[in-house]
């Protein structure tokens, strides 16, 4: 009976045992790596880190509306070329993306009808010419009671008539990009050659060389991007917050990049369908990589307000949460948990920091290492490369 009470009583204390040792682990795996770490630099790693240190103090942040929109571009800077007359292509070179001058040519073309127009052109003068020296005679026979009037009424009709023709196909030569001077002193020519009417970027071209255009067919879109601008739908519920001159910001489809611009005008018209209001917005493209009618997010940025807020380059994420690194003492910091707001001009506003503690100076710049460093001295280094 004693063995047994003794065996008893050796397993409860095992148990007992290996559940305060599990209570434990459990206890220490609670404890994030950020909540529980200090970091330690030498002079040598806060230089090479960069570390720079700030009171977190108050700055005007604003609210913002969340919009969507375009880049467009004015219609003067938008040109859709087409194809004058039926005809061939004998020569194109350009490409989408491709870059060109007022006055280039773009492309070179050749058909029968281009020497039939400048043909019945010759023709036209010629016929006018004589009809004109025919007005004339009889214009001064009339003066001199020689010729009747209606023998020079007739033939005042025949040169107006023939005058007006030539007006025509001199319009018609235009058009199609001939010169009827040129026509007049070196004869009829085979090839047009299409200029461009801006200057800017080749967005479309629908050409190849031996390809048969039919009249009116679209031969190539050239958008000049110096003038691009955005425009916003902005909900009609908004648009009271909305005024000239205020700051909006948006990132393009595709492009990872936050651009930066300023109100112009704001429509007074509402979108009956979509219930929004177009405001146009002007931003600048310094390295010229945005391409009209993409999509964009962008935000308004309204009702500027003084909140604490701390520089974007502060703020680390650590395992989803975020955090700042506040400075203990000299060489010394230590992981502090936050939650921001707004952004604005490179500053986020500070919703709440562990402990309600705004009177803290953090690390502006460097936090990124400090980061590095911790999760290396947690020996959690692999996985958190971001």
């Amino acid at each position: 009976m004693k063995r047994i009470i003794y065996f008893s009583l050796f397993a409860l204390f095992i148990v007992s045992c290996k559940t305060k040792e599990d209570n434990g682990k459990n206890v220490e795996n609670d404890h994030s790596t950020a909540e529980s770490s200090h970091i330690h630099l030498n002079p040598t790693q806060i230089a090479k880190a960069g570390i720079q240190v700030e009171s977190i103090a108050k700055h005007k942040i604003r609210d913002h509306i969340s919009v969507t929109g375009t880049i467009e571009v004015p219609p003067q800077s938008k040109a859709t070329i087409y194809a004058p007359m039926n005809a061939f292509v004998y020569n194109a070179s350009l490409l989408p993306g491709d870059y060109v001058k007022k006055g280039q040519t773009i492309a070179t073309l050749q058909h029968p009808d281009f020497t039939k127009l400048q043909y019945r052109y010759i023709e036209a003068v010629n016929n006018r010419n004589v009809l004109k020296a025919d007005y004339e005679r009889k214009k001064m026979l009339l003066e001199n009671d020689i010729a009747s009037k209606k023998s020079f009424e007739l033939s005042k009709s025949s040169y107006d008539s023939s005058q007006s023709l030539v007006e025509s196909l001199v319009s018609q030569l235009k058009m199609v990009g001939l010169n009827s001077s040129n026509v007049l002193k070196n004869g009829i020519q085979q090839y047009i050659y299409i200029k461009a009417p801006i200057s800017g970027y080749v967005t479309e071209s629908n050409l190849n060389i031996g390809k048969l255009l039919g009249e009116n067919d679209e031969m190539m879109e050239i958008i000049d991007t110096e003038h691009m601008h955005a425009e916003l739908n902005v909900f009609s519920t908004d648009i009271n917050k909305v005024k000239k001159g205020m700051d909006f910001t948006f990132t393009p489809t595709g492009v990872d990049k936050v651009y930066e611009g300023y109100v112009k005008l704001v429509s007074k018209a509402v979108n009956t369908q979509t219930k929004t209001v177009n405001v146009h917005g002007h931003f600048e493209d310094v390295e010229g990589i945005l391409k009209a009618s993409t999509f964009i997010n962008a935000k308004i940025l309204v009702n500027a307000k003084d909140v604490y807020a701390i520089p974007d380059a502060a703020i680390v994420d650590i395992e989803g949460e975020q955090f700042v690194f506040s400075v203990i003492e000299s060489g010394e910091y230590e992981p502090v948990k936050i939650t921001t707001g707004n952004t604005d001009k490179g500053y986020v506003a500070l919703s709440t920091i562990d402990k309600n503690n705004f009177k803290l100076n953090i690390v502006t710049n460097g936090a990124h290492y400090l980061k590095g460093k911790l999760l290396e001295e947690s020996g959690e280094m692999e996985g958190h490369a971001h």
